[in-house]
């Protein structure tokens, strides 16, 4: 049985839907300049920060209540951990974790690094992995290769395999977003779970005013 009613689920979803929507995608018009992009020459005209919502404790949970009333009957089936890519997976990672022991599940959550730690050549963070299958957790599967690469260090230095799903608040796919830019079928070998597509959001200004009445209010900084 599902963790949430279905009015709860959807509640959430719409909840943690418009807070990014209104908090986290700065969206470039006449009076914010576009974003310098990846590949030389080239700009952007909005861009995800969702740093700016996952680390509300209140959507934090939220994320972890959507996560487990999704995963919760396959854990206890068959336990899993959770692996959060760092560093915009952390947030995630931690209230997956808050709601795993609001539930009293046993579960295990520890983060992958981008960048060894100086010294120690640590590639991981957090308490010792066991050997259950690790489901990888980010904020975004897109065209970056973070996720592929926490896969390939998890079963090559840990020797764990991974779990058949991963889990993304946001998969970059939707209208009018070019191959180069999405995430693709064969970026890892099991099954991506996310919340959100870019089609469930008012990407551009103009978008965003239409369905808001008012211009996006965040500029990109920090205030």
């Amino acid at each position: 049985m599902p963790l949430l009613s279905y009015d709860d689920r959807s509640k959430l979803r719409e909840n943690l839907r418009r807070a990014i929507e209104i908090d986290a995608i700065y969206r470039a018009d006449r009076s914010h300049p576009r974003i310098p992009g990846k590949a030389p020459g080239t700009t952007y005209v909005w861009q995800f920060y969702l740093r700016r919502i996952t680390l509300q404790p209140i959507f934090a949970r939220a994320i972890g209540l959507l996560f487990w009333d999704r995963f919760l009957e396959e854990f206890q089936r068959q336990s899993f951990q959770v692996c959060a890519c760092s560093p915009s997976g952390v947030p995630i990672g931690c209230g997956i974790a808050k709601v795993a022991r609001e539930l009293k599940l046993p579960l295990t959550m520890f983060f992958a690094r981008r960048e060894p730690k100086f010294g120690l050549d640590r590639w991981f963070d957090g308490p010792a992995p066991q050997m259950s299958p690790v489901l990888l957790v980010d904020d975004v599967a897109a065209s970056a290769p973070f996720l592929a690469a926490a896969a390939t260090r998890i079963q090559q230095k840990l020797e764990i395999p991974l779990h058949a799903n991963y889990f993304t608040v946001i998969n970059k796919v939707g209208r009018n977003v070019p191959m180069a830019a999405q995430h693709t079928d064969s970026y890892l070998d099991g099954e991506l779970v996310s919340l959100f597509t870019l089609n469930n959001f008012a990407l551009m200004s103009a978008q965003f005013a239409a369905v808001h009445g008012r211009d996006p209010a965040w500029s990109g900084l920090v205030r």
